[in-house]
């Protein structure tokens, strides 16, 4: 029977999501049209500052109290975040505990052949943390019923996502196809922030946060492909204008997500590779946002995959 190694496996998650990345959601607009919408925004804004200085508006004064207003607003969503940082610190064994429960749970009944009718499986540690766009986590850990990320994101881009996920793998060792129904909890604590400054016409930014749950079927190798499970976990979005000036909003992350794949084939002796993953999906005129789950108590749990046989295989390959 052909085998693979975890290297092997981790090479071609590494090499899929680089490919994936080329390829973003359809109805996203690509790179070069958002350049390009930029651009025409920034002629319109010169256009619009002349015409308002002809008419005898004091730009640079009336810039500057619009500054001053923003940077009252942006103090007001720091104690926002150190708020959610002291709460996040305060609650973070009863949240370590209430992961670990759920987790076991769904490990048990998993054990359990009174609940489940036909084989079931509990993946209980990832054999990867990664990722897509590359970027350095500030610290992760691997185990049992306990796998956990930290990491920092912050972007002016025009506007697309950032991930991190986790990847549990699981081979079919039946000689039939294996159909299954899988389901995963995870966890995040964070804090998102945009922020959309002061200028000549419509201004926004803003931060969307998901968890996702997706299974590839055998070896990775069509970036796009397949479709997640997706649950909300927060969100938000600065706007800025002429009138009202610049500003700056955030928001706090402190939710959990169960999420369900059903009837997925797997081929007799072929693998299945389960991705559980945060997703920041952002845009930004001229505006900024960041994404923070690493400081104090902020983290990303995911604990466990289960999964359970909707057949039942006769036999056990040689």
């Amino acid at each position: 029977m052909k085998t693979i190694s975890e290297a092997a496996l981790k090479k071609a998650i590494v090499a899929v999501e680089a490919e994936r990345v080329k390829h973003p959601v359809a109805l996203r607009p690509d790179r070069a049209e958002l350049v390009k919408l930029r651009k025409d925004r920034r002629t319109s804004e010169k256009m619009v500052a002349e015409f308002l200085t002809q008419a005898g508006l004091d730009i640079k004064r009336f810039r500057s109290l619009q500054e001053q207003r923003s940077a009252e607003i942006e103090h007001a969503v720091k104690r926002q975040k150190a708020d959610a940082l002291k709460r996040a610190s305060r609650a973070q064994d009863t949240l370590h505990s209430s992961i670990l429960d759920q987790s076991k749970v769904l490990g048990d009944l998993s054990a359990r052949g009174d609940f489940f009718p036909n084989p079931s499986f509990s993946l209980e540690r990832p054999f990867l943390i990664w990722t897509t766009p590359l970027l350095s986590i500030d610290s992760s850990s691997i185990a049992s019923f306990g796998s956990w990320a930290k990491f920092k994101y912050e972007t002016s881009d025009l506007g697309g996502a950032q991930k991190v996920s986790f990847y549990f793998f699981w081979r079919n060792p039946f000689s039939e196809y294996a159909v299954i129904n899988a389901a995963t909890f995870m966890s995040a604590t964070g804090h998102l922030q945009a922020h959309a400054p002061w200028t000549i016409g419509v201004n926004t930014s803003g931060v969307t946060a998901w968890a996702l749950f997706g299974l590839w079927h055998g070896f990775p190798n069509n970036p796009t492909s397949g479709e997640y499970a997706r649950e909300f976990l927060g969100q938000t979005v600065a706007f800025g204008s002429t009138t009202s000036g610049g500003e700056t909003d955030g928001a706090s992350v402190s939710a959990g997500a169960n999420l369900h794949k059903t009837m997925f084939a797997v081929a007799p002796g072929s693998y299945v590779v389960f991705e559980v993953a945060i997703s920041l999906d952002y845009g930004n005129d001229e505006g900024d946002i960041k994404a923070d789950f690493a400081s104090g108590g902020f983290k990303i749990w995911c604990p466990v995959v289960v999964f359970s046989l909707l057949n039942s295989p006769s036999s056990v390959m040689g």
